[in-house]
């Protein structure tokens, strides 16, 4: 390996907006305000999210539309709403004007009637329709995420006639400007590749360079569709209605948002919380957690039950719970591995309910391996610490045990609750703690009984 190499570092994160909030502490709004403007759009995005809220206030107020209109499409959804506050529907119909039309949408659906209503009536009758078709839909939707921006043509228009009336379009430079052939009535019949359209020679007709072009119905999923728009490595996914219709494109920046979108509710899920909590906020982080945590209390009022009825074997081996919880964890743990490989694929639509035999059969071998090797482990700890053979041999056939069952129903859980249409990332992982715990303390508890008088 080269010394450079060798001495190479990953490069460090700049941090925007600790300066900015240090000059706005120190009562220099001026310099916080310069030093905001002397970032890419990108960065003063990053710089807003990063401030408190008053901070952030503050910084919002100084600045004139044309700054923030470049920085909308920067920010996370939570966060656009700071830019429109306080603004008046003038102020906000500039602003609806200077943005894409699918933030502009975000922006008129974010706002209450009146105001919305009010910033609708400024704009010109073509944006209205366009904005029209996009809060037609669900925000969660193909329709919903899409742009209205395409470039359609007919397919008897030749290269020149297609650059053409490329030119006098204009395009934004980030905007999806692949010709889409259409008919008469706008329906989607097929795509031209831009790279063709640019080496073909001037009088040959978009037919003779066409492919087909993927697509995905309006009312789609917005994640179904990212997936599609994934799986065929595209820049942009034409949206259709279900007569055909070309209403618009889901492009690769959006299916970004939404892939990081649904990845983040669904770790959120896993853990009880939500993306709306904030962190300085106890009253939210309280009406979040709380629900969940009494859930996850009942599970373990269930467990302690089970524990409870055998008492007597506790009683007369006590050493029964130091390893209790050994057995309980290790279970837990194995099957919290497995509900979040198999919550994360069914996320990426890489398994459906129909592996769920092949998918627990190979868990369960799996389990099977790394149970064997931790209860081994453990099994010959406890023999060697206290004495007594039979004790290592109940203690690693019950992590054995507890770990298969673990695995068994970290795919069970998912795949149900996929196949009931119930979220798996919200309660999937209750339900596996309720189910390793209880099974668990049966497992170790109940060989006890049997074997009480080794013990």
């Amino acid at each position: 390996m080269a010394p450079d190499e060798e001495q190479a570092e990953a490069p460090p994160v700049i941090d925007v907006a600790t300066p900015i909030a240090q000059q706005i502490a120190d009562g220099d709004v001026a310099a916080a305000i310069a030093l905001a403007r002397g970032l890419h759009p990108a960065e003063m995005a990053r710089a807003l999210m990063g401030l408190e809220g008053d901070h952030r206030t503050l910084l919002l107020a100084q600045l004139d539309l044309a700054e923030l209109a470049p920085i909308v499409g920067y920010l996370e959804p939570r966060y656009r709403s700071a830019v429109f506050e306080g603004r008046s529907p003038t102020e906000l119909t500039r602003l609806a004007v200077a943005l894409p039309d699918d933030l502009a949408a975000d922006l008129i659906q974010s706002l209450p009637r009146e105001d919305a209503e009010a910033v609708v009536a400024g704009l010109s009758r073509r944006a209205r329709g366009l904005l029209q078709a996009l809060t037609d839909y669900p925000p969660d939707t193909a329709a919903g995420r899409m742009t209205g921006q395409v470039f359609t043509v007919s397919a008897h228009y030749t290269v020149a006639q297609t650059i053409q009336a490329l030119r006098g379009q204009r395009p934004e430079a980030q905007q999806n400007f692949c010709p889409y052939l259409v008919d008469d009535d706008g329906r989607l019949l097929a795509m031209v590749e831009f790279s063709k359209l640019l080496f073909a020679t001037p009088g040959t007709r978009l037919s003779a360079l066409s492919s087909e072009a993927v697509s995905v119905r309006a009312e789609t999923d917005q994640e179904e569709a990212a997936r599609v728009l994934k799986r065929h490595k595209l820049l942009a996914l034409p949206v259709v209605n279900a007569d055909g219709r070309l209403l618009g494109t889901l492009t690769v920046d959006d299916v970004l948002d939404v892939l990081e979108d649904e990845a983040t509710e669904d770790m959120l899920l896993l853990a009880g919380v939500s993306e709306d909590e904030a962190l300085e906020s106890v009253f939210d982080s309280v009406r979040y957690r709380l629900p969940w945590l009494g859930v996850n209390l009942v599970a373990l009022m269930l467990a302690a039950w089970v524990i409870a009825q055998f008492e007597s074997t506790i009683a007369r081996a006590a050493v029964l719970a130091i390893f209790l919880p050994v057995v309980l964890g290790q279970g837990g743990n194995g099957g919290l591995q497995t509900v979040t490989v198999v919550v994360r694929s069914l996320a990426l639509g890489r398994i459906a309910p129909r592996n769920t035999l092949r998918l627990a059969g190979s868990e369960t071998a799996t389990a099977l391996i790394t149970g064997g090797a931790i209860g081994l482990t453990v099994g010959l700890l406890a023999w060697v610490w206290q004495g007594n053979l039979w004790l290592g041999v109940l203690v690693g056939v019950a992590i054995l045990g507890n770990q298969i069952v673990g695995a068994i129903a970290g795919v069970l859980f998912p795949m149900g609750l996929q196949l009931i249409r119930q979220d798996p990332a919200v309660s999937a992982p209750i339900w596996l703690t309720n189910a390793t715990d209880v099974l668990g303390a049966v497992m170790l508890l109940g060989l006890a009984t049997l074997l009480i008088s080794f013990l």
